[in-house]
């Protein structure tokens, strides 16, 4: 819109050289809410809204320029442009180093994304305040809250009552029979809680059937963070699985009836695979 005090008003988009001056493509003048036909020639008034198309950075500058224009509506588009494109093939370097640095263990894993956010800074691929965007608040907060349940089940003896429950009751039968039990015990309760949260709780408990086993705890964690990913059997338990219950207005037993075979199949591939990867 033109702008009461713009230098504009009283002259033509023609003899102004909108087009040239701007870098944007004028489509139509809308006077008093009435389109005007012969908008080229006719005299700029305040008030005009002028329909422009051109580079999304050009028609961000009118905003800059607030005694000429008032800018009313920007393209929806504008939201989905990623804003440091150029520097993909510099934040693709940094993964892909981070990565490398992470499978050849020549630093922690840990110590490899701290790296790369930092460069990913340094570099403006990434400023601060995207970052501090970027970090999933409600995932920390609820770490930090499942943390210190898991502590106390340790330190006041209620995990060792548990290992001590599932060894009386298949400590017999091998250590294949219990990855069975931490599997569906993690996937349960990943059907009424976060996966990671269920992960959270369930972690001490598989260390110390691995213990009680004389075993490598590393098949028992994989079990655990493969049922912990399952949780597709309810449409509450993980917020990937209630996004599409109103899109595809799903019910509660549609998600039993797929998620019980898909979780079975995962408990079979998990069975598999795990000892062999990660041996007892």
């Amino acid at each position: 819109m033109i702008h009461p005090k713009s230098p504009l008003i009283g002259q033509s988009l023609r003899k102004v050289e909108f087009q040239t001056r701007y870098n944007l493509h004028v489509l139509g003048l809308r006077r008093e809410c009435k389109p005007i036909t012969d908008y080229e020639n006719v005299k700029l008034a305040a008030g005009d809204s002028l329909l422009v198309a051109g580079p999304w950075s050009r028609i961000g500058q009118l905003r800059s320029q607030h005694h000429q224009f008032v800018v009313l509506e920007m393209p929806t588009e504008q939201a989905e442009v990623v804003p440091a494109y150029r520097r993909m093939p510099l934040s693709l370097i940094i993964v892909a180093a981070m990565v490398l640095l992470t499978i050849f263990d020549v630093v922690p894993l840990v110590a490899a994304v701290i790296m790369a956010a930092m460069a990913a800074v340094f570099t403006r691929c990434l400023t601060m305040e995207d970052s501090y965007r970027a970090i999933h608040w409600s995932s920390l907060v609820l770490i930090a809250g499942m943390l210190p349940l898991a502590d106390a089940l340790e330190i006041t003896g209620g995990t060792k009552i548990i290992v001590d429950g599932l060894m009386y009751g298949v400590g017999d039968a091998g250590p294949l029979l219990m990855l069975t039990v931490i599997f569906f015990l993690t996937a349960g309760l990943g059907l009424f809680l976060s996966n990671t949260a269920s992960a959270v709780l369930v972690a001490p408990i598989e260390i110390y059937a691995a213990e009680a086993f004389g075993v490598s705890p590393y098949p028992f964690a994989v079990a655990v963070l493969i049922a912990a990913s399952a949780a597709f059997v309810t449409p509450v338990s993980t917020p990937v699985v209630t996004l599409v219950v109103e899109p595809g207005r799903y019910g509660f037993m549609d998600f039993v009836k797929v998620g019980v075979p898909l979780l079975l199949l995962t408990y079979l591939v998990t069975l598999v695979v795990a000892p062999l990867v990660f041996p007892f």
